[in-house]
């Protein structure tokens, strides 16, 4: 029927089912994508349609929503905005890891398993701390296709001819830097779901965090190939179509909530809008205060003790101050550095610009986009985010060599809590 009016309407419609992890113990979460298209100057009523849509959704659909489109988090106007990447050079020792390589990336030569920490982004580049070290899980697939949106294989292309290097061409690669440089143990798992121009559509994104859910259902259950996901890092987030949506039900959400049950830990970057407001999926946090440094929740029945806990990183200055350009509010789990960050980038990355100055006998000032060297600073709570990441990773990680068998929710909690502060609930 909807096909229907939409052709009595002159629009092109699509519709998608959403394929849920088949792995999950309760039902299936339903979910549908309607795709209407039409020509840019054409006056038909799109939205008339989309009312047809939610009229016979039935009782049961918690919510008809539009299709929102996430961001990385990295210069956007507000009170302040964060520096743009700049070639840095790394002239300390590569980080080392303290547990031998086994026989594959998420398992030590003892048998220890490794934190997986999943960087949902724009995948990671080439880099020395990378390529055949172990320490990423390459070409990771669900029944033969990627986890995410496109392959890592894939070239990072933009959109719009590259005269210069893409917005965000490298902000996966930086993130995983982070997490390497905090936990050299953790194997990181790129789940790439954007292009270089930073966005991807939240369906785009449910259905690469089902199949991530569905990866590490399968590395729970010790199939092989599979590797169970120990923490997930989102640096992206939508403004709401009103700041009323905390209690939006929508499958982002949901899938969220599924991973969380399953023991993974989620944290999400707070924005970089210098402002209170809230961005989501960071502003479905529990509400907190934040005391000397630890979260204390302002609600605790916020918290459950059968779901690991959904943290917000802000950013902070070296000094420790918070960032001007940095989101907070009660939604914002902590506060980790984020301004001036030092870390890698593809060593392919070098665009169209060329330095500034150019001398005798070989002098001259830095190319500015010129990431050959592989390292970068760069600004963002993107690059907050990881911090913590790292940080719950490594935690995770020393109680297991100490021998500590908590269940995955149970050992999640006790990373958070030591990190963070937040009480855990029984």
């Amino acid at each position: 029927m909807l096909r229907d009016r939409a052709a009595a309407r002159g629009l092109s419609l699509e519709i998608e089912e959403l394929q849920s992890a088949s792995m999950r113990a309760d039902a299936a979460r339903p979910g549908m994508a309607v795709h209407v298209s039409t020509e840019r100057d054409d006056d038909a009523d799109v939205w008339d349609l989309f009312d047809d849509v939610a009229a016979q959704a039935g009782s049961d659909q918690r919510r008809i929503g539009l299709d929102h489109v996430l961001q990385g988090h990295r210069a956007k106007p507000g009170v302040g905005v964060p520096g743009d990447r700049e070639p840095s050079l790394h002239v300390g020792p590569v980080p080392k890891r303290s547990l031998a390589s086994g026989p594959t990336p998420w398992l030590s030569a003892d048998g220890v398993s490794r934190p997986v920490v999943a960087v949902v982004d724009t995948g990671i580049g080439e880099h020395p701390w990378f390529d055949g070290a172990q320490v990423v899980i390459r070409d990771a697939q669900v029944d033969g296709r990627p986890i995410g949106t496109f392959t890592e294989s894939e070239p990072a292309a933009a959109r719009q001819p590259m005269t210069e290097l893409a917005p965000y061409l490298g902000h996966g690669t930086f993130i995983a830097g982070i997490v390497h440089q905090v936990c050299p143990d953790a194997a990181i798992l790129p789940v790439r779901v954007m292009y270089t121009d930073g966005e991807v559509r939240e369906w785009d994104l449910v259905r690469s965090l089902e199949r991530l859910l569905e990866y590490h259902l399968r590395g729970v259950a010790g199939t092989d190939g599979y590797a169970p996901v120990d923490v997930v890092v989102l640096a992206m987030g939508f403004q709401p179509e009103t700041f009323d949506d905390d209690d939006y039900e929508g499958l982002l959400r949901g899938v969220l909530r599924d991973l969380r049950r399953a023991g993974v830990l989620v944290v999400a970057s707070a924005g970089n809008d210098g402002r209170e407001q809230p961005v989501f999926p960071a502003a479905w946090a529990p509400r907190v205060r934040r005391v000397d440094g630890r979260a204390e929740p302002l609600d605790p029945r916020d918290l459950r003790a059968n779901y690991t806990p959904l943290l917000v990183v802000t950013a902070s200055n070296p000094n420790g101050t918070l960032a001007d350009f940095a989101n907070d509010g009660p939604w914002v789990t902590t506060v980790r550095p984020g301004t001036n960050v030092h870390s890698t980038m593809p060593v392919t990355a070098d665009g169209a610009l060329e330095p500034r100055l150019i001398g005798e006998n070989g002098r001259e000032s830095v190319d500015p986009d010129d990431f050959t060297g592989g390292f970068a600073t760069w600004s963002g709570t993107s690059f907050a985010s990881p911090v913590l990441a790292g940080e719950l990773a490594q935690r995770l990680l020393d109680g297991r060599v100490a021998g500590r068998s908590a269940g995955r929710v149970a050992a999640a909690w006790e990373a958070a809590h030591e990190a963070t502060g937040l009480p855990i609930p029984y």
